[in-house]
């Protein structure tokens, strides 16, 4: 008896180890997705197409156009050059597939129809949305609905907006990488070399916002030929609707305004010459003046350190008073940087997107929760509020290339 139990208990372990591939998908079977682009249509035909052949179905208001860019795996060992427009040789490293429809999780499906391997997006490196799509109502919302329900997709996929079409983001064709979506991957990974570019926002990071109660940036590209330009930042409202973008100094304002600046470099101008300084590490930190709550005032101080890595003017680096002059030049301009964004987004766009509220909700939560409903709605507590911005620098390393002022005295 115990060895028929004995047996039959193994047979049952078999059993559940034979089970496990029954899903198994071939890895040359799959349609790798390394890229996707979400526009709006351009032209009716593909909608009235879709009426003739199927009059009774049900019409919604949204359209998508989406591109999506397909690994070619004989291109990528072949060394051939990419190119996009749907058509693929032997020597190209990707595949850009159009469609067209209503809704995304069906233009996804109907990809089976015209490629025999069907999408895979676990792999998927960037995601873009036109700027059309991001100003409709709700639209960067129902743009990214299906791939965050979807369980195949990345969450740590980067979201951009486009300015122009998202589609001729992944038709450019790089000299340095064989496919564009990782071309614009790579792209985004050098926050720490320019302090104009947003950091990188992750799809699992734009969910988050877009269930918040707050404004919020999302990086944003242009689209060129050859490359494209990562630099600058698309804002969106509270109710997450695309209201218009800051320029690259205006978004290297705001990352020293939050705190998000990993590196870049600051130049400025000592006795009508060029100074530039190399950005090391930055402290932020805001001392908010709450007394009146119908009034509020906050005072940003950053705190930036730095080396001195270019310098046309001819100074005596030894000179404390020299090195003070230089110091201020830099805050100054981080200061002003500071304030042209301000101006932007506190008085034209009404935005809080240096979210002071959110460091009301963390430090002050008995406050924030009397005030919320009129943040940046109601009463607009936050247009009512004041900002300033203060900094400092601090030049840990100076050099000398050129003759100083003491040299030239002699």
């Amino acid at each position: 008896m115990n060895r028929q139990l004995t047996a039959f208990c193994i047979f049952l372990l078999l059993s559940t180890l034979l089970a496990g591939c029954w899903d198994q998908v071939q890895i040359e079977e799959r349609g790798f997705v390394v890229g996707v682009a979400v526009d709006k249509p351009r032209t009716k035909e593909a909608e009235q197409q879709a009426k003739q052949e199927a009059p009774d179905k049900p019409q919604v208001k949204e359209r998508f156009l989406v591109t999506h860019q397909f690994v070619v795996p004989g291109g990528l060992i072949s060394g051939g050059q990419g190119s996009g427009g749907g058509q693929n040789t032997a020597n190209e490293a990707y595949l850009n597939l159009v469609s067209e429809g209503d809704s995304l999780f069906e233009i996804s499906r109907e990809l089976a129809t015209r490629t025999s391997r069907t999408p895979f997006y676990q792999h998927m490196k960037i995601l873009i949305v036109s700027e059309d799509v991001a100003r409709t109502k709700n639209g960067f919302a129902r743009a990214l609905d299906f791939y965050l329900r979807d369980p195949d997709s990345r969450r740590s996929s980067k979201v951009f907006i486009s300015n122009g079409l998202a589609k001729e983001v992944l038709e450019v064709k790089p000299k340095t990488e064989k496919l564009p979506a990782i071309y614009v991957n790579s792209i985004g990974e050098n926050v720490k070399k320019n302090s104009r570019m947003l950091p990188e926002a992750r799809l699992g990071d734009v969910h988050e916002e877009l269930l918040s109660s707050y404004s919020f940036v999302v990086p944003r590209i242009r689209p060129e030929e050859q490359e494209v330009k990562l630099a600058g930042a698309a804002v969106f409202t509270h109710d997450n609707q695309l209201v218009g973008f800051l320029g690259e100094e205006e978004t290297e304002g705001l990352n020293f305004l939050t705190g998000k600046v990993s590196g870049g470099m600051v130049k400025g101008k000592l006795k009508n010459n060029l100074v530039s300084m190399n950005i090391q590490g930055i402290k932020h930190s805001i001392e908010p003046d709450l007394r009146d709550p119908q009034h509020m005032k906050f005072k940003i101080t950053i705190e930036c350190e730095g080396t001195l890595a270019e310098s046309y003017a001819t100074m005596d680096s030894l000179n404390n008073t020299t090195m003070e002059k230089l110091e201020q030049v830099f805050a100054e301009e981080i200061e002003r940087m500071s304030n042209d964004t301000i101006r932007k987004v506190h008085k034209q766009m009404k935005v809080d997107v240096i979210k002071l509220g959110n460091y009301l909700k963390q430090h002050y939560f008995s406050l924030w929760k009397k005030i919320r409903r009129d943040w940046e709605t109601g009463q607009h507590l936050y247009e009512k509020s004041e900002i300033k911005v203060q900094a400092k620098v601090y030049l840990r390393n100076i050099g000398a290339i050129n003759r100083t002022e003491r040299q030239n005295n002699r």
